[in-house]
């Protein structure tokens, strides 16, 4: 499981959420530099990105570990039963996400998106009256080694984030992401839960 941090909240707060019912790591896009899609030569002239990801401290990919990414996204395991991370406000998941560009032969420059694959919006239980969607209300942080390339980001001021330099053919990034619920979420949040997917998109260099 990944490093979470439980914050101290405030006695009269209770609002658990489910953190993490689907973390996937997913490859939307691959293009050439004339943004067309890459089917270039048909021999060692291709574009193919493969992504990991894990919530284990200090992870490294292996290579039996990286996957297509796409149309079936890769998913992250944070609990041994595959079931949602429940958390408090003021906890943070840590977790390391790795792409891999796949090319014999083609550098890559590559671009991650933050989203919430199954957004519902402003959606409230009816019976309770709580909020449904936990997504807008985290806060996302991702770094390239000790370089930070979004720092506690609200979900919806997230942007499309540019991978430092390129990925040579053959070589692979991995990224430090930690995911923050505020600690001021209150009840109006109890039980809230979200998925989130990594979504890389390259581009032939």
């Amino acid at each position: 499981m990944g490093a979470l941090r439980t914050g101290h909240t405030r006695a009269f707060t209770a609002a658990w959420v489910l953190l993490g019912t689907a973390i996937l790591a997913s490859v939307a896009a691959i293009t050439d530099a004339r943004d067309s899609l890459t089917v270039l030569d048909g021999s060692q002239n291709r574009l193919d990105l493969r992504v990991a990801g894990s919530p284990e401290p200090g992870w490294h990919p292996q290579p039996a570990m990286w996957e297509q990414g796409s149309p079936a996204a890769y998913r992250i395991r944070l609990t041994p039963d595959d079931s949602a991370l429940l958390v408090g406000p003021g906890s943070s998941l840590s977790l390391r996400i790795a792409v891999r560009n796949d090319s014999p032969r083609l550098a890559s420059a590559v671009q991650l998106s933050i989203t919430d694959p199954v957004d519902r919006g402003s959606e409230v239980d009816p019976a309770t009256g709580s909020f449904v969607e936990l997504f807008p209300q985290l806060r996302f942080t991702v770094a390239d080694g000790d370089r930070a390339l979004a720092e506690a980001v609200p979900a919806t001021e997230l942007e499309r984030i540019q991978l430092p330099g390129a990925v040579a053919a053959g070589k692979h990034r991995v990224l430090d992401v930690m995911i923050e619920v505020p600690p001021e979420l209150d009840n109006r949040w109890q039980r809230a839960s979200t998925d989130v997917q990594f979504t890389f998109e390259g581009t032939s260099q």
